[in-house]
């Protein structure tokens, strides 16, 4: 039996539709392919916890526009967050039962790590933590 060129043409394409919805490419309908990618996750907020003397977890990885938040879970007040360099420092906000602080970091803090403390703990108790901002960032240094 010998094809037309139109029923050549016809008989390639249809080939090719069969092929391309055996591969999962845009077939149309039903959830296999042809959907839009997944979108990357977008900023998160990782929950740091303000206990008596010490902040849990006490280090934390975080991507560049993730905001920490420390909210307290003890029964002491007068804690703080206090950045050993001044990048931020929360006052003496946590004076009741899930009060909270938040910081929001930025792409300039990619690979940084930012060591903080409590002012009033930190002498006495050790309390202290850190936030690595980007999976390239150093680790805190010993204590931190």
């Amino acid at each position: 039996m010998t094809l037309s060129p139109r029923m050549r043409r016809s008989l390639l394409l249809g080939t090719a539709i069969v092929a391309t919805c055996a591969l999962g490419i845009s077939c149309g309908g039903g959830n296999g392919g042809g959907g839009s990618p997944t979108a990357p996750a977008g900023p998160s907020v990782v929950t740091v916890q303000v206990m008596d003397n010490a902040f849990s977890p006490r280090s934390v990885t975080v991507q560049p526009g993730d905001t920490v938040r420390w909210v307290l879970q003890g029964t002491a007040v007068g804690h703080t967050v206090t950045d050993t360099t001044g990048a931020f420092d929360s006052g003496m906000v946590f004076n009741a039962g899930g009060d909270s602080f938040s910081h929001t970091f930025g792409i300039a803090d990619t690979g940084r790590t930012f060591e903080y403390r409590c002012a009033t703990h930190q002498a006495c108790c050790q309390m202290q933590g850190s936030v690595r901002v980007g999976t390239n960032a150093p680790p805190p240094s010993p204590g931190y």
